[in-house]
């Protein structure tokens, strides 16, 4: 299987299990435990494969990033997808880029040139990130599917040339936010979004704080987990989170050899974070400031 093919496979698992699922596992060997409640647990509860999440400033889906992904799509004579940033779908994409890369003539050419474009710009920017929290919540099949896609995607950027400049996503982007100028909604809003954070905050990682930290863990919306741990003991969850974003920042520095400026960014980005944050716990009265 060439590695087109195998982006290709690979992508339906980004989406909710259908039965020919089970039959492209066990060719991929990736073993049991992909189904719908693996699935829900890791897609939609913790990490969902939409890069608009990862590299718009918003920190949610849609905005700015979807439509950039979507003028990308144009811009390759293609009609958007409804989720023209979903995981599987610009997989898909790429995969179809690479088989147009294959065939002979000066289309060829271009091919290659679009399918390098999507893989610095709208790909590498989150996903070996996003890969790296799949790995510590999957378990089962959906953990050794990240592996083998982290695997694949490596080699796709060992191929090509090198990114000509950073992702557009990444330039256009704000640092964090320290709320003793802006404000705490404006800091929550900042350290949610891994492009302006440089970290990926899940569930289960807030999940793990309040159990270390003897705190209640709101249900609900990340926001509003973060803001109770806030005000339950904010010097202590900041210190808490302060140290997630150090080991961030460390993961971002691991991937330069591989990624390059991108990676040495996000390193940057996770270090102020981590440095603001431990700022913030530092100080007296800080659960006045940055709780909302």
């Amino acid at each position: 299987m060439t590695p087109v093919e195998l982006l290709r496979a690979l992508s339906i698992f980004a989406e909710p299990p259908e039965p020919e699922h089970a039959r492209v596992a066990d060719l991929l060997g990736l073993g049991e435990g992909i189904d719908g409640a693996a699935y829900a647990e890791l897609f939609v509860f913790q990490l969902s494969p939409y890069a608009s999440i990862y590299v718009g400033p918003e920190g949610w889906m849609g905005g700015e990033a979807r439509e950039r992904i979507a003028g990308f799509w144009r811009a390759v004579g293609r009609t958007p997808s409804a989720e023209p940033d979903h995981l599987g779908v610009l997989l898909g994409l790429y995969a179809s880029l690479g088989e147009e890369g294959q065939a002979a003539g000066a289309g060829a050419a271009l091919a290659a040139e679009a399918r390098r474009a999507l893989l610095h710009e709208h790909i590498a920017p989150w996903a070996f990130a996003y890969l790296d929290h799949v790995e510590e919540l999957a378990v089962g099949g959906y953990r050794r599917w990240s592996e083998l896609l982290r695997e694949t995607l490596a080699l796709e950027i060992g191929r090509v040339e090198p990114a000509a400049a950073l992702s557009a996503h990444l330039r256009a982007a704000p640092g964090p936010a320290d709320p003793r100028a802006e404000g705490g909604p404006a800091f929550l809003e900042a350290l949610l979004a891994p492009v302006r954070s440089g970290v990926i905050l899940t569930r289960a990682a807030l999940g793990k704080v309040a159990r270390e930290l003897g705190l209640g863990l709101r249900a609900g919306e990340r926001r509003f987990a973060l803001e109770g741990l806030l005000g339950q003991d904010a010097q202590a969850t900041l210190g808490a989170l302060a140290a997630l974003a150090a080991r961030e920042e460390l993961a971002h520095r691991r991937r330069a050899c591989l990624l390059g400026e991108t990676a040495r960014f996000l390193a940057r980005r996770a270090g102020n974070t981590a440095r603001l944050l431990g700022e913030l716990a530092a100080e007296s009265g800080t659960s006045k400031r940055v709780g909302g």
